[in-house]
């Protein structure tokens, strides 16, 4: 298989944006969870849950990736503060699930597919993030990311 990719040096932020931005973005209530990875493209991918219960993974990906400190911070100090908390009044640790910090993301929906050990593709999403908000200690609101460059295709409405 022939290697597509292009090389950092010719990825503009319109190339990069039209690859990561296929369909209508949108604005959307997550509540993050603690519970993160980079995958191979070095994509910052985040577990979270919209409207309390359906599940979902979000991607930070591209230049973006850049802008995740605080956020990664943020949700360090969540688990931080649910462990002491429980810790304090003799409890066993919160499951994962229950840590949860609000964010308001901007971004587009990717389709990802994924064999199960029986040979069967369940279809699942990634929220592709383009541009996101969060609270700080102090109640202030905290921006980051752009909005996309280019959207390769908008959906007809």
């Amino acid at each position: 298989m022939p290697h597509r990719r292009r090389p950092a040096s010719e990825v503009t932020p319109e190339y990069e944006d039209s690859g990561l931005f296929k369909n209508k973005v949108g604005q959307l209530q997550v509540e993050l969870v603690p519970q993160s990875m980079y995958n191979g493209r070095n994509d910052l991918v985040v577990r979270g849950f919209v409207n309390r219960t359906i599940e979902i993974e979000v991607a930070f990906a591209g230049r973006r990736v850049k802008e995740v400190g605080p956020l990664e911070a943020r949700l360090r100090q969540v688990r931080a503060k649910a462990l002491k908390e429980a810790a304090e009044k003799g409890l066993p640790p919160p499951d994962t699930d229950h840590m949860r910090l609000p964010v308001l993301i901007e971004g587009a929906w990717r389709p990802r597919f994924q064999r199960d050990q029986a040979g069967w593709e369940t279809r699942s999403y990634y929220l592709f993030a383009a541009r996101w908000s969060l609270l700080d200690d102090e109640g202030n609101t905290l921006s980051f990311g752009s909005r996309p460059l280019v959207v390769a295709r908008q959906s007809q409405d």
